[in-house]
Parts: structure tokens; sequence; C-alpha cells
């Protein structure tokens, strides 16, 4: 029961950050996350693709993680990285709901979009099933700095939009929102699902 839910927690948690990461791609007029802000950046001050960007940056996450603590690695990181590619494309080729989101107006979408990405990060990474690079990375370092998750994923959000910015890349007002909201929805999400893991794991096992 206890893994079933965790792995419930994994998916569904990937699922709901895919959502938003297409809820987002309909208001870039608004402003990206900081984190998609860059790969752009990256895309349109040195070519190749986005998502060769966003490759080679979590294969610095990867390194950095392993050098400093190896067990937060693990075959599921890779795995991870592609399910959440294979669930953008999913959900993104799926017209109906494009089409719907957007419908919606673009302020709403910006918020409903952030609260997507933040609750699935959290939710996902509460599972501790497995991490992507990026929170791997996060959570290492709140491990040896003692900072919560919150507070090292808004200084790594930081971080991002300051390179994005010495790149020109698109950053509007709701990047700056989105830089000091997503860590407070993901630190809320990743409380609560590691509450309700934490009761399921006090069942009785015929529960």
């Amino acid at each position: 029961m206890r893994i079933q839910l965790k792995h419930l927690f994994f998916i569904g948690g990937l699922l709901i950050l895919a959502l938003g990461i297409n809820m987002m791609t309909t208001v870039t007029s608004f402003g990206l996350s900081p984190y998609d802000s860059l790969f752009i950046a990256l895309f349109q001050n040195f070519g190749v693709s986005i998502g060769f960007w966003m490759f080679m940056i979590n294969f610095v996450f990867t390194i950095v993680v392993w050098v400093m603590d190896k067990s937060y690695l693990t075959i599921g990181t890779i795995l991870t990285m592609i399910l959440i590619s294979v669930f953008v494309d999913a959900i993104g080729s799926v017209q109906v709901l494009m089409d719907m989101i957007r419908s919606f107006p673009k302020l709403l979408t910006l918020v409903l979009g952030n609260i997507c990405i933040g609750t699935g990060i959290g939710i996902y990474v509460a599972s501790r099933v497995s991490t992507a690079p990026q929170e791997a990375f996060v959570l290492v370092v709140s491990d040896r700095t003692k900072w919560t998750f919150r507070k090292t994923e808004i200084m790594l959000a930081f971080i991002f939009l300051a390179v994005s910015f010495s790149l020109d890349g698109p950053i509007y007002f709701g990047t700056i929102v989105l830089s000091f909201t997503t860590g407070w929805i993901i630190q809320a999400a990743l409380n609560v699902g590691e509450r309700v893991l934490q009761k399921a794991q006090k069942q009785p096992q015929s529960a």
C-alpha cells in the first residue's frame, strides 16, 4: 500500500507539472519561468535547440549533485527526466485540452500554470521515489545549508533569472512573479505530501 501510494504521488506529481508547463507555454507574452526563460535565451544566443540546453543544464546539476552527495542520484533520476518530457509532449498533443487552456484569460492561465508547476514538483519530490537533477540539486543544497526547499528553490530561480537577463532572455513581469512564488507553492505541496505519506505509513498493512 505504501509503495503504491508513493508511486501514485510520483506519477501524479509529474503529470500535474507537465500540465503546468503546457499552460505556461500559452502565456509567453507575460514572461516565462526563470528556468524556461534561460533555456530560450541560450537557444536564441547559441542555437542548437531548447531541448539540448535543458539537457546540458540538467547534466551540470547531475555532476554537481554527484560531487556533493551521490545518494541523491539514482537511475530514476534519468527516468524522471524522460517521463517529464514524455508527459509534456503527451499533454501538449491533446488539442482539445490546449484549446481550452488558450481560451482562459491569460492572467488566470499564468496563476493556474504556476500553481500546477509548484504543486506537481512538491508532490513528486515528496514521494521520494526519484527526483529530476534540478530538484536533486535543491534537495542536496538544502541538506547541506539547512535551508528550506523553498528558500533554496527561490535562490536558484534568481540565479537563472540573472543569467537569462544577461542574455536578453524573455523576462517580463510574470517572470518576476514566478521567481518569488513558485518556491512557496513547492514547499507547501511538499509539506502536505510528506504528511499524507507519513500518515499512510503508520496505517496497518491491512488498511
